[in-house]
């Protein structure tokens, strides 16, 4: 069980806060995403791939892309 204390919540929230580094958005954006094509193109394809999953797992509630065109 996860300890919700407001300490423990506290020192995850620090702990993260340290990790994650900068918190301006341009600092963040540099070093958190890789923005060359290829890893772009390969998230994009992840994207898809998982909007797919979404509409076979539950047709009739993601619309497919010819409904949402």
């Amino acid at each position: 069980m996860v300890d919700m204390s407001p300490e423990a919540v506290e020192a995850r929230l620090r702990e993260v806060s340290r990790i994650a580094g900068s918190w301006r958005p341009e600092a963040r954006l540099e070093t958190k995403v890789d923005m060359r094509g290829p890893a772009v193109t390969a998230r994009l394809k992840e994207t898809s791939d998982l909007l797919d999953v979404c509409r076979a797992l539950s047709p009739g509630i993601v619309p497919s892309r010819e409904e949402a065109s």
